[in-house]
């Protein structure tokens, strides 16, 4: 499928927050209104999960976009996304509410990589090829209970992605 403009498929953050917020709102069991991406965060509501994208590098070496197209790009990255699970601390039974949460979401990243594809449309203009686990911190921030979940990523733009 291919991106409707040069913007679109180069805003990497977004199409993969947005596909990893509704994967993990699944499994949160949290309804997809207290699932936010980095720039989505209007109203702070508990419990929530908040999914960050950070593009790190492109991966040597660049290649044509197609097999119809000597144009050469960096078609493959590298990125990190951190998953914030966040409750109330003062909450009886936040703890095991927060764990539960925690869990799940650990659950559902161990999939190597297919809960990104298991709805191709969640991810029209890349292919996830990589993922893995690195590490998880926890705090109290006053009265909020903190997990923040780390994986490296890669991904590459699909060849059918690039627009007209």
């Amino acid at each position: 499928m291919a991106a409707p403009d040069f913007a679109t498929l180069f805003d990497f953050e977004t199409q993969l927050e947005d596909a990893a917020t509704t994967f993990l709102a699944t499994a949160s069991g949290l309804p997809e209104s207290s699932v936010f991406s980095t720039l989505d965060q209007d109203e702070f509501t508990v419990p929530r999960v908040e999914v960050m994208v950070e593009i790190n590098e492109g991966i040597d070496p660049p290649v044509k976009r197609s097999t119809v197209s000597d144009v050469e790009e960096y078609l493959n990255y590298a990125a990190t996304i951190s998953i914030r699970v966040v409750t109330d601390a003062l909450q009886d039974g936040t703890q095991a509410v927060h764990r539960a949460m925690r869990g799940a979401i650990r659950g559902e990243m161990m999939q190597n990589g297919n809960n990104w594809t298991t709805t191709p449309s969640l991810l029209p203009f890349y292919s996830v090829q990589y993922q893995r686990p690195m590490g998880t911190s926890y705090e109290i921030d006053g009265d909020l209970a903190v997990s923040t979940l780390t994986y490296d990523i890669r991904f590459a733009i699909k060849n059918d992605a690039w627009p007209a």
